[in-house]
């Protein structure tokens, strides 16, 4: 509810860097505000103490033992007779470096952590005049993956968003080109007429229709009503009637989303304004025309007031009824030219709506990201008007503020850790202490001049954008762009305050249609800065990690805001081959960076040194599989094969080894216990975020290790998979009316993939392992065999959840297809050594 219907806006607690500015400077009131928008406060509790503490006494402790293990290794390699000399020397070798790299990547994903701040936002301070304008990107590319129900519903989440409608464009980018995703948009565009008005009057919470009338099956969002002194209806049982009837028109809506999903409609060939077909003869999804098309022109600036209808039974007497503008993007697509995947989509939407609303401020989200939280705009904005210091060399230096993602559909157990809540609630909370968080593709809200390559303010030699800044050869030929981008550059300095600037888009300037579209074609592009400089970066699958890192190199800073409600909402991979494929391309974007010029490790001095150090860490850590998967496997083969058949020698643990082992077990144990409580995640959220690590590290980082390799030396570009998402209705169905145990049935079918074949191995292995030294006999009257069984142990338990997955559904029984992996592991392993034994006899 917002603050003008006379509901306290909600107070969001977020996180924010404070290396450059004190919190006190930065809590300062923007011109006209009484109370301070933003309040940060520094953890500096006790736990965050004995938490940092415990990181350097642990890296104590790893300096301690590698000067122990180096020397001691070099004294066995010597006392070795000569035979055995080159054998041992590269097992030790591989041995320390292993150990090596994972300390190296442990202090990698400790350092930045180190100095969180949490942030409260206060966005009923925030005037209404002070709120600029906003442009909202939806991007979708393949209605077969991506529910166009799903798309409908994030649209109608965010017309329904409380801000003025006239400072609000939505852009829905159909990177497809299909006819289908079209006439969706347009029936969300027909629904919000009476969903819109309908949010305002009732103030309902969250504004997605399905997940708000669906209420109770989604596993996601409570619905939230307001106080009955706030409510704004002549009665309660108003609201019930309204409801009633608005449920019934979004059912019909869904009907006709459905028969357009079918096919019923979908092989039309529907004219647009101009007379062109969105997809000519033989289009397809990477050739098709570019078409811009407005689908709900601008609101006035005078609020409009409905009437009662005597058809509908809603009194809209005392609500507003304008709607934010909605226009329909589709870039074009030619045979033979580069598309860009999704960074391609986003800077097309980039130019086309410079040209039509042109807004400082721009919101990206995916299809399937609603908004969950009404007054999320609002609130993002207050970092971004409010001057950090007072001082106009400050001001404006924020590029964007990152939302955490979090997820609806998601089993209680969060098996497969899709909230990732390790990295929001540790790494981006921490790294918004110093200058600011990673951008994660989605629920990210941008300042369109730092999009266009600009530095911050601060950094800037006289003290502003230099007035030749948009320049032809960077940004393109297009004189009605290059005017938007100058009037963007210019206005700049004075966003930190407010945008007055008009709206430029005329609901039947056609002109401006047509430049919009021509802003989109394939050939923009050629020979200018566009990826390069400029926009969302090209050249690897994660555009979203190198567009926030250029931005930082550059010397802007990003904020980390965590909303309560959550600001927004989205849908989880619908199983865990999905998952695996989404985990693959993140892992192999990273390395595209870091074998590019984007890496890192080549940034200028603008670059925080911490933050340089979380960098490196996001681009380089698909490189632990290499030693994981060898760690996993080694050391299981003497135990189910014998020492003598593999020639493999078991060095009996010494005193000083075991000593070492319990130091770093127990500080492990009490840094994830001290993280947990400083971030207040649960220690099996901890957990589960550790065994899906494992379960990735040995399958999808590893595959991410050989298609990178393969483009570096061979030059083969690395294939993009878009994620399946589930459709909106299957939870809810299932919760209304279905069984429990069907609610998530979907995220346990079993699909299998090639990703899933390293990590089985291992899985196999070590429980044939573990088969084997039971057989054995007395096992544990001696540590060697002991620590075997219990290493073997640690890597099955991390592997569980991989495990549940194979088998499919929920149950934790042991299933048949684990008993006989382990079973073929175990015969593999033993003919494969005694081949070997028989051979060197």
């Amino acid at each position: 509810m917002s603050g003008k219907d006379g509901c306290a806006a909600p107070v969001c607690e977020v996180a924010r860097r404070g290396d450059e500015a004190s919190p006190e400077a930065e809590t300062k009131p923007a011109a006209g505000v009484q109370r301070p928008l933003v309040r940060t406060t520094h953890i500096s509790t006790t736990t965050i103490k004995l938490y940092r503490l415990m990181i350097f006494i642990r890296m104590g402790i790893f300096m301690l033992f590698f000067n122990w293990r180096i020397t001691n290794a070099a004294r066995m390699i010597r006392s070795t007779d000569g035979g055995d000399t080159s054998k041992m020397a590269a097992m030790w070798t591989l041995t320390i470096a292993g150990e090596l790299w994972f300390a190296f990547m442990w202090v990698l994903d400790q350092l930045p952590k180190m100095m969180p701040v949490r942030r409260a936002v206060d966005a009923a301070a925030l005037d209404e005049s002070l709120l600029p304008t906003m442009d909202v990107f939806v991007t979708t590319a393949d209605p077969d993956k991506e529910p166009p129900l799903t798309t409908a519903n994030t649209v109608l989440s965010i017309l329904a968003a409380d801000y003025p409608a006239n400072k609000v464009t939505c852009y829905v980018s159909d990177d497809a080109g299909a006819q289908l995703t079209r006439e969706v948009v347009m029936e969300a565009a027909r629904f919000a007429a009476l969903w819109v008005p309908f949010c305002r009057k009732h103030g309902i919470e969250p504004r997605n229709p399905e997940v708000y009338l669906n209420a109770g099956g989604a596993g996601g969002s409570k619905v939230r009503v307001v106080a009955r002194g706030s409510y704004k209806g002549t009665a309660w049982l108003e609201l019930v009637r309204d409801r009633r009837r608005v449920q019934r028109e979004y059912e019909e809506m869904r009907l006709r989303i459905d028969a357009l999903q079918a096919g019923d409609v979908q092989r039309r060939r529907r004219s647009l304004a101009d007379g062109r077909s969105l997809q000519r003869r033989g289009g397809t999804e990477e050739d098709h025309a570019g078409v811009v098309q407005a689908l709900i022109g601008p609101a006035g600036h005078t609020p409009q007031h409905g009437d009662i209808d005597g058809n509908k039974l809603v009194d809209l007497t005392s609500v507003d009824t304008r709607l934010p503008a909605l226009v329909y993007v589709c870039r074009e697509k030619r045979r033979g030219k580069a598309h860009q995947r999704k960074a391609g989509a986003m800077n097309a939407l980039l130019r086309a709506s410079a040209v039509l609303s042109n807004a400082p401020f721009i919101l990206n989200l995916d299809c399937d990201h609603y908004v969950n939280n009404s007054q999320a705009l609002r609130a993002s904005v207050c970092f971004m008007i409010e001057r950090a210091g007072g001082a106009s060399e400050d001001a404006g230096t924020v590029a964007f503020v990152q939302f955490p993602q979090r997820f609806d559909g998601v089993d209680p157990d969060d098996r497969y850790a899709n909230h990732n809540r390790i990295f929001f609630n540790c790494t981006e909370l921490g790294l918004d202490g110093l200058q600011g968080p990673i951008y994660v593709g989605t629920g990210c809200l941008f300042r369109r001049a730092a999009l266009y390559g600009v530095d911050p303010l601060r950094w800037s030699p006289l003290g502003g954008v230099a007035g030749d800044a948009a320049k032809p050869a960077k940004f393109g030929e297009s004189a009605p762009f290059l005017a938007s981008v100058r009037v963007a550059l210019n206005d700049y300095p004075e966003q930190s305050r407010h945008s007055t600037s008009p709206s430029l888009f005329l609901h039947d300037d056609g002109d401006a249609i047509a430049e919009a579209s021509a802003l989109v074609s394939c050939s923009y592009e050629d020979k200018t800065a566009w990826g390069r400089d400029i926009g969302w970066i090209y050249g690897t699958v994660t555009e979203d990690v190198v567009t926030g890192l250029c931005m930082h190199r550059r010397g802007w800073r990003s904020a980390y805001f965590a909303a309560a409600p959550d600001a927004f909402r989205g849908t989880a991979p619908i199983n865990l081959t999905e998952r695996l494929h989404q985990v693959l391309r993140w892992a192999a974007g990273s390395l595209e960076i870091f074998f590019s010029r984007n890496n890192a490790l080549l940034a200028g001095r603008r670059l925080h040194p911490i933050q340089r150090v979380a960098y490196l860490n996001t681009t380089v850590y698909p490189f632990t599989s290499l030693f994981l998967l060898v760690y996993c496997l080694f050391p299981a083969v003497p135990l189910v094969a014998g020492d003598a058949a593999t020639g493999m020698v078991a060095v009996p643990p010494t005193a000083t080894y075991a000593a070492f082992l319990a130091a770093m077990i127990l500080t492990l144990a009490t840094v994830a216990v001290l993280e947990a409580r400083w971030s207040e995640i649960t220690l099996g959220e901890w957990w589960r975020n550790e065994q899906f690590w494992m379960v990735s590290a040995t399958s999808a980082y590893l595959a991410a290790v050989a298609q990178v390799a393969l483009k570096v030396t061979a030059g083969k570009e690395i294939s993009f998979k878009l994620t399946s998402k589930r459709h909106a209705t299957t939870a809810t169905t299932a919760g209304a009316g279905g069984k429990e145990k069907d609610r998530y049935a979907e995220l346990y079918v079993v699909r299998w993939t090639m990703l899933m074949v390293p990590t089985s191995a291992v899985l196999a292995v070590n429980m044939a392992s573990m088969a084997a030294r039971f057989a054995g006999g007395r096992w544990w009257d001696a540590p060697e065999p002991a620590l075997g069984v219990a290493f073997n142990a640690w890597v099955v338990v991390h592997l569980y959840p991989f495990a549940l997955g194979l088998m499919g559904h929920r149950s934790k029984a042991i299933s048949p297809i684990i008993f006989l992996l382990g079973v073929v592991a175990y015969l593999t392993v033993r003919f494969l050594c005694l081949v070997l034994q028989f051979h060197t006899a």
